[in-house]
């Protein structure tokens, strides 16, 4: 017996379902049918943003941003914030352009982490910064984002170390004179993401002894409070 299996045409529209109901299987536009992981599916969605670390401009220019030559909880170099919803890290990506390490013990450090207990308010001295959808013409990110803070923020909370990287020149016993990195980069594809429930904050710190200059992004996406159930 040859039975009709039939599947609605539902892979981009954001849609969810509620515990135990029945749902279609879905395809394409094109008949295919769709499958996807939760990356693409939340891209697919328009609900998943990059915030740029950096510019570029002209033929070969990348200008990159400038951090801290020591860590300062209270002035991160970049802050995503959200007020309501679920904040999602994705991806993480930065490349160290300048950082003249000349000296034993110099050190560079990346630190991404999370504020579950607030977010950051609107009015954070730094660089306001757009951070784009991934999904080109879908909706703007209801949150807000800042680079390179030079105010003190209200005493940010590091609940969650969401990434973390660490470089040190370091002297050998029997070294009279010695190299330093010759490439400084981090990449973190989150394959099992904190939820974060807003109001709450990712914060990143880039931070070296010789004031590292940076560039990068960072993904995340924001989901409406609908999206996810808390039992």
């Amino acid at each position: 017996m040859i039975t009709d299996i039939k599947a609605k045409s539902d892979s981009f529209s954001p849609s969810t379902i509620s515990e135990d109901a029945m749902g279609y299987l879905a395809m394409t536009k094109l008949g295919q049918l769709f499958t996807a992981d939760w990356h693409q599916r939340l891209v697919l969605a328009g609900l998943v943003f990059e915030l740029p670390l950096g510019t570029t401009s002209g033929d070969t220019t990348a200008t990159g941003l400038t951090g801290n030559a020591a860590h300062d909880n209270d002035q991160p170099e970049v802050v995503i914030a959200i007020d309501s919803g679920w904040l999602v890290p994705v991806e993480i990506e930065i490349a160290v352009q300048v950082n003249d390490d000349d000296a034993y013990d110099d050190m560079t450090q990346i630190g991404i982490f999370a504020d579950r207990s607030q977010t950051v308010a609107a009015g954070a001295t730094g660089t306001v910064a757009t951070a784009v959808n991934l999904l080109d013409g879908a909706g703007s990110f209801g949150g807000r984002c800042y680079t390179t803070i030079t105010a003190d923020i209200t005493n940010p909370v590091g609940s969650d170390v969401l990434a973390f990287k660490y470089w040190e020149n370091t002297q050998l016993a029997t070294e009279t004179g010695g190299g330093t990195w010759q490439e400084k980069y981090y990449h973190k594809l989150f394959k099992v993401p904190t939820i974060l429930a807003g109001p709450c904050s990712i914060l990143g710190y880039v931070i070296g002894t010789m004031t590292p200059v940076y560039f990068g992004s960072i993904k995340f996406a924001h989901i409406p409070a609908s999206y996810v159930d808390v039992a």
